[in-house]
């Protein structure tokens, strides 16, 4: 029954991360950083880009969920775990992403890393800033709880 509880939610996650731009910039501002995020201590998020990319040239971006809870985890995600959100210098969300897949398990070692890889194209020149946002839930015990890390936002100076 909890399996089932799970996927729903990730359904609806799904559904949720094809919406409309604002719809995304409305929920990746409230969630704090890792570095912010109360149940971050069990994990660390972290984002890779470049710091300047010109024009229409493939932005390469690598994104890193890891455990720190000292112990291993069973977690339940999406695919890929990372949704990424762009913001021009007006702050505002300028991408969307969707995931292929939900309800999918999970199992993280103590340490163990999952990693992805990325890429987005600049039309236009200007500054960017780049965050990642990982949700998924962590089973404990006969339940499980949701948690939602967004990394750090990074930038990068987009030339002609």
């Amino acid at each position: 029954m909890n399996k089932l509880i799970i996927l729903l939610f990730m359904a609806l996650i799904s559904c949720d991360s094809s919406e409309p731009n604002e719809s995304i910039a409305a929920k990746t501002k409230p969630i704090p950083s890792a570095s912010e995020n109360i149940k971050s201590e069990l994990f660390s998020a972290h984002i890779s880009i470049p710091e300047q990319v010109k024009a229409n040239q493939e932005l390469k971006i690598s994104i890193e969920l890891k455990n720190e809870a000292g112990r291993d985890l069973e977690i339940t995600t999406g695919e890929p775990i990372f949704y990424f959100a762009v913001r021009d210098n007006t702050d505002k969300v300028i991408n969307s992403s969707a995931r292929k897949d939900v309800g999918v398990v999970r199992q993280m070692s103590d340490g163990d890393i999952i990693s992805e890889k990325s890429q987005y194209r600049f039309e236009k020149s200007g500054t960017y800033e780049i965050s990642a946002l990982a949700e998924f839930s962590v089973q404990s015990g006969e339940g499980s709880e949701i948690y939602k890390i967004e990394t750090d936002r990074k930038s990068v100076q987009v030339s002609d």
